[in-house]
């Protein structure tokens, strides 16, 4: 196929028409890849199936890239899904060459987590087998195998909870040919919501946590015996009745790491489809 839709407008327009007719009738649905015959996810719609392979193969568009698209809609806060399922193909100019744009999502992820700063071997290793394999370099599977384990054995070594662990373990993740994983862009993605975990919380430091954590620990196994008789046990409950403070606190800097994954959860479209609109 020579890029996007082929380089023929009529393919483009078909897809728009058909995504567009499933939004006003409310047969295009979020989540996880589907098609029912009447109506599913953005990639389910537009194949009327599912294969992601069938998606690049028709439409042009790289197959990291066509792996995304229903992880990347289910992303959106549920009012805009519809609006970004259909700026995924609008933003796009018929002809269009998107070979470099899972490069670059790839690239944008790893230095949002510091790749590049604090595993630069690892990144530089990745880059180059990324960068060898667009080139038209054949890259066997066994370098991307070597690399990998390379990278996973440094970050066992690295320190737990460590920014090295971290970006030498989405490092990793990366490891994989971009030309042949319907997978990569979307494990990427996964990886840094969940880094949000590792971030710090002033109000709510280890010390806190490590207490947190023990006094949970400490109920869970005084209640071993109630719940292997089948009891229900309210653990938060009893957390909060032995100790009011140190529970509330716990709660609190939970709440406020569920809205950082949130927030960082809904920013994903909006940087996936900057990259996709920036291809010419």
């Amino acid at each position: 196929m020579t890029g996007a839709f082929g380089g023929d407008p009529a393919i483009k327009a078909a897809l728009l028409a058909r995504l567009e007719s499933h939004v006003a009738k409310g047969t295009l649905r979020f989540g996880g890849t589907a098609w029912d015959g009447s109506g599913g996810s953005p990639l389910g719609v537009s194949t009327e199936g599912g294969d992601s392979a069938d998606y690049a193969a028709r439409f042009g568009y790289p197959l990291a890239m066509a792996g995304l698209l229903d992880p990347l809609t289910a992303y959106a806060e549920p009012d805009h899904r519809a609006t970004v399922t259909l700026r995924w193909v609008e933003c796009v100019e018929v002809g269009t060459d998107l070979s470099p744009v899972p490069r670059r999502i790839v690239d944008h992820f790893l230095t949002a987590m510091g790749a590049d700063r604090v595993a630069a071997v690892a990144y530089a290793e990745v880059q180059a087998l990324h960068h060898a394999e667009a080139s038209g370099t054949a890259v066997h599977r066994g370098e991307w195998t070597a690399a990998r384990r390379r990278i996973e054995a440094a970050a066992e070594a690295a320190l737990p909870r460590s920014p090295e662990r971290a970006a030498l373990n989405i490092c990793a993740t990366a490891c994989w040919p971009l030309r042949t994983s319907s997978s990569i862009l979307s494990t990427l993605i996964a990886a840094w919501l969940q880094d949000v975990n590792r971030e710090a919380d002033p109000a709510f430091g280890d010390v806190d946590r490590a207490r947190a954590m023990a006094k949970l620990d400490e109920i869970y196994q005084q209640t071993q015996p109630l719940r292997d008789k089948g009891e229900a046990v309210d653990i938060p409950a009893l957390f909060r009745t032995g100790e009011p403070a140190l529970a509330a606190a716990f709660e609190a800097s939970l709440a406020r790491t569920n809205a950082r994954y949130l927030d960082r959860t809904r920013s994903v479209p909006d940087i996936v489809l900057a990259y996709v609109a920036a291809a010419k």
